[in-house]
């Protein structure tokens, strides 16, 4: 998990060349007010989504991880806290990585919480299980940006 804000990307040089140049780019085209949907990047091993979502209280929300993709999130408007572990999880409750990329597990070791505000993102490995959609305080909107980075690109 890597987590930092848009107005600070001249400051990280620890990460990937391609996982900066994905957000580099997200950046520059949401400069001009790109409208829900999914968009292409790196032909066809990334791409992102701009989502208006829902934030729901702790247990209605399930740890998930991808298996493909990296996963970048990027908070525009609201708040949302994220869960995550830095262990695989232990067992999978349900398993969809062929058709979806995604599992979902509440067998988690250590989870911990980070808050991300508008302009933060958050970076979690392909296999890292995460929570997404935590409420802050109350269930409240978000709206956010979900980049996919095939794990290949950065491997």
């Amino acid at each position: 998990m890597f987590k930092g804000n848009l107005s600070q990307l001249h400051l990280v040089s620890d990460l990937p060349e391609k996982i900066m140049e994905c957000i580099n780019s997200v950046k520059n085209i949401l400069e001009h007010n790109v409208e829900v949907g999914t968009y292409p990047l790196l032909e066809d091993k990334a791409f992102f989504f701009i989502v208006n979502d829902h934030t729901e209280q702790l247990e209605k929300r399930r740890s998930e991880c991808h298996q493909k993709y990296i996963d970048v999130q990027i908070v525009l408007e609201g708040e949302e806290t994220f869960g995550y572990s830095e262990h695989p999880f232990l067992s999978l409750d349900e398993e969809l990585f062929e058709e979806k990329d995604i599992a979902f597990s509440e067998d988690i070791i250590n989870e911990q919480f980070v808050t991300l505000q508008s302009g933060d993102f958050i970076i979690f490995t392909a296999e890292q299980p995460h929570r997404p959609l935590i409420a802050v305080n109350a269930p409240a909107p978000v709206k956010k940006v979900v980049i996919k980075i095939d794990r290949t690109l950065v491997n």
